[in-house]
């Protein structure tokens, strides 16, 4: 997209990229192996070599960038390669979607991308079965939702009125505003934190029926949802109630994918949070109760830091971030920008608790008059923050090799599934309990874990990196995932790795 275009559509958090699996009619996976980029359709999930990023050209033309970073490419006579450094006429194609949600890919030369068994293709000049693909994302289910033309969020919302989904929040400000974008045979439901579905005449459901399913339509990196009577979500009235009511695509149909980072709330250890409320911007641990001035947004400096001791940025409803005052070690939150080291901090994790270095190389602590200052050379007690985790009550739990679910026909839990199962959070005050279909989250005896527990057990979350955090077991020790699907307590605590790193 052009530059002044991306400008416009800029939101408080960064767009994600559209990364998805494709899939064809007898149910694989469009594939890259590594030796020499070559396409197939031999993938039966959705790995690392099924991934595909979608990146929108001129004209509203797409390309296609593997694992590799090469595109895939047709040419004239039909022949499909992925090892293009650069985007050219064969590397350029059209998205044409159908009535059911699958999409046919359509080259510059006319010819429809098809797969069958082993064998590829882009040389069909009709629309058959075989060149039908259905759209599985890759990206993170939990995300945040923001309409493009009134550049405003989706959100849970329950009034006088009942309940609902509504686009009218200016910045995604907590769990009202995560939703989960669920996967079902090619088509999609959006689900509230708590579990509801957005049923196409704006009401919300506890269970999935067609009424709450989507086909996505793709625009220039953008996204709109049509319903099965071929009507697309839209904000509407005043109220900007999320519903199906248009058959034509404007502004007001398309949507952004945000990314939802982490909010938490920080308590000190007079048992006040730390607050911006009042408008001021002073940080002060002032507060008994709390409301959207308590809550604040952790941002990863480095996003691509997965050594589990990346720095931080802290940002407040009114969009700015903590930082060292100026001439003071007060913590103030107006920073417009975090690229500042003094608006970059590291985070000391103790369990429940969390002490944050600002660039001064002292700790941040509260003052006698509640404001927070980082002034301590060591992790006193006035240091200790209580940290809670309140944008995830619904979790879902994603490594390198999968993401976690229950396995087929046992209470036992794995890492390595190509779907996942969505668990309900209990926050105590920074100790979390994990709940699954069947009941609580128990470690066994050989350090596995299980999802039928009659009574709960307790566990720390570690924010370690961007959308990624260690998990603390009863035992001392991080969960750890294997690439055989072992889900277990064994990682070593002083040691973060991939193994050991749970995107949420």
């Amino acid at each position: 997209m052009a530059s002044e275009k991306a400008g416009l559509l800029e939101g408080f958090n960064e767009t994600l990229k559209w990364t998805f699996g494709l899939v064809n009619h007898q149910g694989k996976y469009l594939t890259c192996e590594q030796f020499q980029a070559r396409v197939s359709v031999g993938g039966s999930s959705l790995r690392k070599k099924q991934v595909w990023t979608l990146e929108p050209q001129d004209n509203g033309k797409v390309a296609f960038k593997n694992y590799l970073n090469k595109y895939l490419g047709a040419d004239k006579d039909g022949k499909v390669s992925g090892d293009s450094d650069e985007v050219d006429t064969n590397n350029t194609f059209d998205i044409i979607t159908q009535d059911d949600g699958r999409v046919a890919i359509k080259s510059l030369h006319g010819r429809h991308l098809n797969g069958t068994d082993d064998k590829m293709d882009c040389y069909l000049l009709e629309i058959k079965p075989e060149a039908l693909w259905t759209i599985h994302l890759a990206i993170h289910p939990q995300i945040n939702l923001r309409n493009v033309n009134r550049r405003t969020y989706a959100h849970f919302v329950e009034d006088v009125n009942g309940k609902s989904i509504k686009v009218s929040e200016e910045i995604p400000w907590g769990s009202d505003a995560m939703l989960i974008l669920e996967f079902h045979d090619g088509k999609y439901a959006i689900r509230t934190f708590n579990g509801l579905y957005l049923v196409k005449d704006g009401t919300l459901a506890e269970e999935l029926t067609d009424d709450c399913l989507y086909v996505l339509v793709f625009r220039e990196g953008q996204v709109a949802f049509k319903d099965k009577d071929q009507l697309f979500l839209t904000a509407v009235g005043i109220t900007a109630t999320m519903q199906s009511r248009n058959a034509q695509i404007t502004k007001d149909e398309l949507f952004l994918l945000e990314d939802s980072h982490p909010q938490v709330k920080f308590m000190a250890s007079t048992g006040l949070y730390c607050s911006i409320r009042g408008g001021t911007i002073e940080v002060q641990a002032k507060q008994d109760g709390t409301k959207d001035d308590e809550i604040f947004q952790m941002e990863a400096i480095d996003r691509t830091d997965m050594s589990g001791n990346c720095k931080w940025a802290v940002r407040g409803k009114n969009k700015k971030y903590w930082q060292l005052g100026a001439g003071t070690s007060n913590i103030v939150c107006d920073a417009v920008s975090c690229s500042d080291v003094k608006a970059q901090f590291s985070f000391e994790w103790m369990g429940p608790q969390v002490a944050l270095k600002a660039d001064n190389g002292h700790f941040v602590l509260m003052k006698r008059n509640g404001q927070l200052s980082a002034t301590s050379p060591e992790i006193v007690e006035d240091a200790r923050f209580g940290f809670e985790f309140i944008n995830r009550p619904r979790l879902i739990l994603r490594c390198e090799n999968g993401f976690v679910g229950q396995k087929t026909a046992s209470p036992q839990l794995e890492c390595t599934r190509s779907t996942y199962d969505i668990f309900e959070v209990h926050d105590n005050k920074g100790v979390y309990r994990m709940r699954g279909k069947e009941g609580w989250w128990n470690i066994q005896a050989d350090d596995t874990f299980t999802t039928n527990g009659a009574n709960p057990q307790d566990f720390f979350f570690e924010l370690r990196a961007h959308t990624r955090m260690c998990i603390v077991a009863n035992n001392g020790k991080y969960i750890l995932g294997e690439s055989n699907g072992n889900f277990s307590a064994t990682g070593d605590k002083s040691a973060v790795s991939l193994k050991t790193l749970w995107e949420y």
